[in-house]
């Protein structure tokens, strides 16, 4: 190791540095480089992990799986006879993703979009490959901080409209920063 001239001020010293085993995950770390105009994608979703609404990529590795899906539907109203026949199969990952290696899957914490159907501990999948389109329920990053509303575009003006009239809506202001994270396109509702 070099002897550094001016021990009080920068250059290698034994036992200086981030001390193993510290930090938020307890482990070594490793610096990475982002291109810019991704950095807040990558904080928001690190802020998001941290916070335990983790982004949950979709598992590429797994086997197929199909499930059986019954030739017909069931009524929510009066009951009626029903066939107990298989009429096809159908692979979850097709029927949920539209682009399984762009696809993730976020918990959501709070009730501002009960109206579109998304409640406390939801998970939803979003999809980064969808380009955002007026009246999309999208996830957003808003000063680091990920946010998911439906996005509303008039003209120039940009809106992140809540789905429960108790939140109020995010009006960008000129010149403020938004980056959509993804598309809803899912909703896993526990019942």
């Amino acid at each position: 190791m070099k002897e550094n001239p001016n021990p009080r001020r920068g250059g290698c010293r034994a036992g200086a540095g981030r001390k193993p085993g510290t930090g938020l995950y307890s482990e070594p770390t490793k610096p990475i480089r982002v291109p810019e105009s991704q950095v807040n994608t990558v904080l928001g979703y690190l802020s998001a992990y941290r916070k335990n609404a983790a982004a949950l990529p979709i598992a590429t590795d797994t086997p197929r799986r199909f499930i059986p899906v019954m030739s017909h539907g069931v009524p929510a109203g009066f009951s009626s006879p029903a066939d107990d026949y298989v009429q096809d199969r159908v692979d979850l990952n097709e029927h949920l993703l539209l682009h399984r290696d762009a696809s993730f899957i976020l918990r959501v914490s709070g009730w501002s979009m009960v109206g579109a159907g998304i409640h406390d501990g939801d998970e939803i999948i979003v999809d980064r490959a969808i380009e955002p389109l007026d009246g999309h329920v999208v996830v957003a990053v808003i000063s680091g901080e990920l946010t998911v509303k439906r996005l509303k575009k008039s003209g120039t003006r940009i809106r992140l409209a809540a789905e429960n009239p108790e939140y109020p809506d995010i009006e960008l202001s000129e010149g403020g920063e938004l980056v959509i994270w993804g598309v809803v396109t899912r909703v896993l509702h526990k019942v």
